[in-house]
């Protein structure tokens, strides 16, 4: 195996991985309605509602769906970007609510995403230089031609 093919397998490894555990984060928040103030929004518990736990966990299903997708198709360079973007998001997220809103403490419920955030960033940006993009789009011709021909035939 070459070390190319075995750090994309690692990043895709590492990306699934974290989208598992995104997918459990999103279970969590609909079980229990303390569960954001318990582990993340930890300074007011007025700050965190039912509607706040669901919500949450439905932009962490979206991320986590994201990120599946992802590992799944590394090669898509749309995904690519896009999973990298989730990760930023994510990162300004949690360290905005500490810095900027004061609404949750540097904690451990804190602490671990920023790193888990922090490292799949650096390991995406290095995948730059590792993954082989295939754009789906390019066996296609232009999509405009394919429509005129396309509304040609049925005149």
């Amino acid at each position: 195996m070459t070390g190319t093919l075995k750090f994309v397998n690692i990043l895709r490894i590492w990306i699934g991985f974290v989208a598992v555990m995104a997918i459990g984060n999103t279970v969590q928040c609909f079980i229990s309605n303390t569960y954001l103030y318990d582990r993340l929004y930890t300074i007011n518990k007025n700050n965190v509602s039912g509607l706040t736990a669901r919500l949450f966990g439905v932009w962490t299903l979206l991320a986590g769906g994201l990120r599946l997708l992802c590992a799944l198709h590394i090669e898509n360079r749309v995904l690519y970007h896009t999973t990298l973007f989730s990760f930023f998001l994510a990162q300004l997220h949690f360290l905005s609510e500490v810095f900027v809103y004061k609404t949750a403490a540097f904690t451990a419920g804190i602490i671990a995403p920023v790193i888990v955030s922090s490292v799949s960033i650096l390991l995406m940006l290095i995948g730059y230089w590792f993954v082989e993009w295939n754009d789906p789009r390019a066996g296609y011709t232009d999509e405009n031609e394919q429509i005129l021909k396309g509304s040609k035939k049925s005149k």
